[in-house]
């Protein structure tokens, strides 16, 4: 039982030291300093932690953290720049937790601790690139002050009861590897937009060539098509690069995902999409059967929106900002390989829908 004890312990000290080392060395060494724990023979080694030397330094990090973490974007750099070091933190924490052991025991709980806290710390830094999307700094002042509550409640529980704690961390870290992947994909795309939102005022429009769908494949991509259709020799009609914002009906495909839209000679009434997973080319076949497709101005992007009426589907591609008359034409497209009739012009400010027997569209230009 003594050993499980330490290694949850060890497990608890990993995973907070990912939120915050420096709170997590700083309040530790505080309870044993003034007593407020008493360690038993196993956690000795952990006396050291309230050493004056240890308090001095703990708290003076722990203080500079506790308000660089509350102003927006310098949370975010505070986060890059401590990436190697809350991992080497943590390991060393979980080492000194299970005491004299074998230094190639050491090693691997070491190895083991600093990727716990690895991931710990990447769910702090994409919940920090999230918030900081937002334009007002309250958000990171509530969720900077909810991850001191945590790794205070998580020494608290870890006092009280290591084995219910390591229940609870283990939880905790199930939960982080599966959104933190997801939380940084919207991160990239959002950065993505308003990088070209920005400089879309320095771009100049090439209506030669701007608005024109291309029939352009990368090899890999070219291959997961081909792959997919039998693996027979496949000819794009034209290929759109896109950012799927949302892709409900769709499981393939993940949201916020980088790719292609792809028409094939050989798919009428399906359109393609081709986009890369774990460094991958997958593929995606969409049907265009039933579905509605609108063409949408954002602030940030310009949306071609593919859904059913009865809320079973919805794909929404985003190209970024200033690029409305490229969204029209893939709207076009879309209409083409559907029902092989191309898309009304419509006017100004007014929403109109060609008659279509497989797809119904629905385009509209603004200004």
């Amino acid at each position: 039982m003594d050993i499980l004890n330490q290694l949850a312990v060890a497990l608890g000290f990993a995973t907070l030291a990912g939120l915050n080392l420096y709170m997590t060395v700083f309040i530790t060494g505080i309870s044993i300093r003034m007593d407020w724990v008493q360690l038993s023979s196993q956690y000795e080694q952990l006396s050291i932690l309230g050493s004056d030397a240890v308090l001095v330094a703990s708290g003076i990090f722990f203080a500079l953290e506790f308000f660089s973490d509350k102003i927006p974007w310098v949370d975010s750099l505070w986060d890059g720049l401590h990436t190697l070091i809350r991992p080497i933190g943590g390991g060393l924490l979980a080492i000194q937790t299970l005491g004299t052991t074998d230094p190639a025991f050491d090693v691997i709980i070491g190895l083991l601790a600093g990727g716990t806290t690895l991931v710990s710390h990447s769910f702090k830094a994409g919940t920090r690139l999230i918030v900081n999307a937002s334009p007002e700094p309250v958000t990171n002042v509530l969720v900077s002050t909810a991850e001191n509550v945590a790794v205070a409640g998580g020494l608290a529980l870890m006092a009280w009861n290591p084995l219910v704690a390591a229940v609870v961390f283990i939880a905790f870290l199930s939960f982080a590897l599966y959104v933190t992947p997801r939380m940084f994909r919207r991160s990239k795309a959002f950065f993505w937009l308003l990088w070209n939102k920005l400089g879309a005022g320095f771009r100049r429009a090439d209506a030669s060539g701007e608005n024109r769908l291309y029939a352009r494949l990368s090899s890999d991509d070219d291959l997961a098509l081909a792959a997919s259709l039998g693996g027979g020799l496949v000819e794009p009609l034209w290929t759109a690069p896109v950012l799927v914002a949302k892709a409900k009906g769709h499981r393939v495909i993940s949201s916020c995902t980088f790719g292609k839209i792809v028409a094939v000679e050989e798919s009428p009434g399906v359109v393609h999409f081709v986009g890369r997973r774990f460094w991958r080319s997958f593929h995606c076949p969409i049907p265009l059967e039933g579905l509605t497709i609108t063409q949408e101005p954002r602030f940030l992007s310009e949306d071609v929106v593919l859904y059913s009426r009865d809320g079973g589907r919805k794909l929404v591609l985003k190209l970024h900002a200033g690029q409305r008359a490229y969204a029209q034409r893939i709207v076009e497209g879309l209409l083409e390989l559907g029902n092989g009739a191309a898309a009304r012009p419509v006017s100004a400010g007014k929403t109109e829908r060609p008659t279509a027997s497989l797809v119904e569209v629905e385009a509209e230009v603004v200004g």
